[in-house]
């Protein structure tokens, strides 16, 4: 499993321990309507201890765990803004020294407690080049900027490496078409994501979801999935106060929050037709996405592991049953684990949507998600 470790949140910035953070649900009462529904309401929570209880388990139940941190990127959703304020104020260096520092501490922690196996690899940040200090998701920044920044990632992960030689250091990019020179030459692992099937959702998403927070204009032919009082921008806005990162998820929520639960079947079929009729079409783009990220890695860090870390979808929806009764979207993930076995990737998720909260499929889909894993291990 590959959790958010606490990071930012777990000691102060002189490296004392935290008792409690307040944790919110991040779209207030919307939240119940996203997948982020298991965070039923505010409370302080010890996410030091947390963790801990997670790692515990864990090790009792033979799962490795992949540390990685989306504060930058989604986690300081969840809390005050007074603890944003002095992570977000700090320079893109001490950001960047100041996590991994985090994380060495965390790992420090779990050594002492006798955790320290169950680590399957650590990663400083989450999708690093789409953090708004490394590229924002634009894949655009200079050579210069890439070099820069790809130095102080090496110096980080020079340092966490010769204090835990025993644990394997990765580096996590939101694309396939990662640009070469942010790529830290140090690493041991590059964990690549591909969302190569996200696109399925656009036929309800048409150009509502962008970067802004606007107010957006609802086709016609998708007012008619939705209630007829719709989840506004501003309504989700209202509820989180202040949005740093991300700012394309206000008009996302709004919209799944806003679908007719009468309509969800249809939709579902709507969503299944878009992948029987361009099957192919995705397919081509995890492949394509795959041997661009295998020619990267082969040129730049041929001696790491490579590992899918997230894909092939996102559905912002905890209700809609489209990935769980579609019989060719379980067609599409056998394909892609046939194809990163094939390709001698190290490790994959099967898809990202489908942790147990998140989807109607966890509970009903058991087999079909051991028979994924069985075409991945199959030697």
């Amino acid at each position: 499993i590959r959790i958010d470790d606490g990071a930012g949140l777990l000691w102060d910035t002189d490296g004392n321990v935290r008792s409690d953070v307040l944790i919110s649900q991040p779209f207030g009462k919307y939240t119940k309507f996203t997948t982020y529904r298991t965070i039923s309401d505010n409370k302080r929570l010890n996410l030091l201890d947390r963790l801990l209880r997670v790692c515990t388990a864990a090790k009792k139940h033979n799962v490795r765990v992949i540390l990685s941190s989306w504060f930058f990127l989604h986690t300081n959703w969840f809390v005050e803004e007074s603890e944003n304020e002095h992570l977000f104020s700090l320079s893109t260096e001490e950001k960047i020294s100041f996590f991994a520092d985090e994380l060495s501490r965390i790992l420090d922690l779990l050594r002492r407690e006798n955790l320290i196996d169950i680590v399957a690899f650590a990663e400083i940040f989450n999708e690093f080049d789409g953090l708004p200090f490394a590229g924002e998701y634009k894949n655009n920044i200079s050579k210069e900027q890439a070099n820069k920044l790809r130095d102080l990632h090496e110096k980080e992960i020079e340092k966490l490496k010769k204090k835990h030689p025993d644990v394997l250091f990765a580096f996590d990019t939101w694309t396939p078409k990662v640009q070469e020179e942010i790529i830290p030459r140090n690493i041991d692992v590059l964990n690549f994501h591909c969302y190569y099937a996200w696109p399925v959702y656009f036929v309800f998403q048409k150009d509502i979801v962008q970067w802004t927070l606007e107010e957006p204009e609802i086709p016609e032919d998708i007012k008619y999935y939705l209630k007829d009082k719709l989840v506004s921008v501003s309504d989700i806005m209202k509820e989180m106060d202040t949005i740093r990162t991300g700012k394309d998820w206000p008009r996302r929520i709004s919209l799944y929050a806003s679908i007719d639960e009468n309509k969800e079947d249809e939709l579902t079929k709507l969503l299944d037709n878009e992948l029987k009729n361009n099957f192919e079409h995705y397919m081509k783009r995890l492949y394509d996405g795959v041997d661009t990220i295998i020619s990267t890695h082969n040129k730049v860090v041929p001696n790491s592991r490579l590992v899918m870390g997230e894909g092939a979808t996102y559905c912002a929806s905890p209700t809609l049953t489209f990935e769980r009764d579609s019989k060719t979207f379980w067609e599409m993930l056998k394909n892609q684990m046939r194809y990163l076995n094939e390709k001698g990737v190290w490790g994959s998720v099967i898809t990202t949507t489908h942790a147990p909260e998140r989807s109607a499929a966890w509970d009903a889909c058991k087999d079909l998600y051991i028979e994924a894993n069985s075409l991945f291990l199959n030697d």
